[in-house]
């Protein structure tokens, strides 16, 4: 007995020496780069208030992989598209006339010769609308979120102001893609962010007027077979049409194209093809079909998505029916990864049924890998 006391009494000596020595170590050890970065952000965040031009300064110098959600023309900034409608000689509508189909803020494309005289007086130069500062300050709180927090009684609802921007400046953002993008790529790599997903641009639509009418004349109640045997026929006919399959590959190459020498060894940009939600089933099926078809064939395509205000009328009466789609469209090209805009809805925006299985319905019937949003809650 006395000896196993004394031998379990030099361990524990033993024990606390070498205890004793590792706390002295860490004492005097500098302390690590998690701990200095820890203490860095605490000092920022500590006190009442928070260092702001700090805190963007330390997040930019985060280490962050890749932005897997990213929108192309909702990523430029708006000042850069108003050099774009300069540089097209584009004009802008100062104000709204329902006679001449103006909308305030909406870019006009069309050559001032081609206007109406009142819409010529209405549609005011970039150059124009830099001189005129209340204007430009107004131009670009719609076309962005300037100051949303400030003058939100000013503005749209929140959802409604986001959507809008897109028809605002959606005239002139495929005006320069590979200026765009590499753009995007320089602000990225200032960030630290070394993948880019983006959606850039839609996918054709392949017209057949008869099939087309097939899957718009399907109903809410139509089974699973009958939905699918619809699909099956429109997918075959687009399966040997030599113009449909032209067309995937014109979409493609310019895919293609825009991205030569914008990804490299330190930077690397994919994308992601897309279709409305708020378009006839017709045309949505279509889109998905070339989109599918595109990612099967281009590594630059890495996935597909749907895009759109997910509580407009067609998107909440259709949403199953485009769940379907894209089971169907899976299995007719496995291997095409789905990234769906899904759940992106909150009470007072559908009613409350309308929150219960978006999300469930693009995982378990869709298979989607990723869901973007997501904020209702699924049962």
């Amino acid at each position: 007995m006395k000896i196993k006391t004394l031998v379990m009494l030099i361990c524990l000596l033993s024990f606390g020496v070498a205890d004793a020595r590792e706390m002295k170590a860490k004492k005097t050890a500098p302390p690590s780069n998690y701990g200095t970065t820890n203490q860095y952000y605490s000092q920022l965040i500590s006190g009442g208030t928070p260092d702001v031009a700090e805190l963007n300064l330390f997040a930019n110098m985060l280490p962050k992989g890749g932005d897997i959600h990213h929108h192309y023309s909702g990523a430029i900034y708006a000042e850069t598209y108003l050099d774009w409608v300069g540089e097209k000689n584009y004009c802008i509508y100062r104000e709204s006339d329902g006679q001449l189909k103006a909308q305030k803020y909406r870019i006009e494309i069309k050559p001032a010769a081609e206007l109406a005289e009142g819409a010529v007086k209405i549609c005011i130069s970039a150059d124009a609308v830099r001189r005129d500062n209340a204007f430009y300050r107004e131009l670009l709180m719609r076309w962005s979120d300037k100051d949303f927090s400030n003058h939100y009684h000013e503005q749209p609802a929140p959802d409604q102001q986001f959507f809008d921007t897109f028809a605002f400046f959606g005239p002139v953002s495929n005006a320069a893609f590979q200026d765009g993008l590499q753009s995007l790529k320089d602000r990225a790599k200032a960030e630290n962010v070394q993948y880019i997903e983006t959606m850039l641009k839609k996918p054709p639509d392949i017209a057949n007027p008869h099939l087309a009418k097939l899957i718009n004349d399907l109903k809410t109640e139509a089974t699973e077979d009958d939905t699918e045997a619809v699909l099956s026929e429109c997918a075959d006919f687009m399966d040997g049409d030599a113009a449909a399959k032209a067309k995937i590959d014109d979409y493609v190459k310019s895919l293609e194209e825009v991205a030569a020498g914008i990804y490299d060894a330190a930077f690397k940009l994919r994308f992601q093809a897309y279709v409305s939600r708020n378009n006839a089933p017709a045309k949505v099926f279509s889109g998905l079909y070339a989109a599918f078809a595109a990612a099967k064939s281009s590594n630059l395509i890495v996935g597909v998505n749907i895009v759109g205000p997910e509580n407009g009328h067609v998107a909440m009466r259709d949403y199953s029916l485009h769940m379907q789609m894209f089971r169907f469209l899976n299995q007719r090209f496995p291997g095409v990864k789905l990234s769906l805009h899904a759940g992106e809805l909150v009470l007072g925006m559908v009613p409350p049924e309308g929150l219960k299985s978006h999300v469930r319905e693009a995982v378990e019937i869709a298979m989607a890998d990723r869901i973007g949003h997501g904020v209702d809650y699924c049962a």
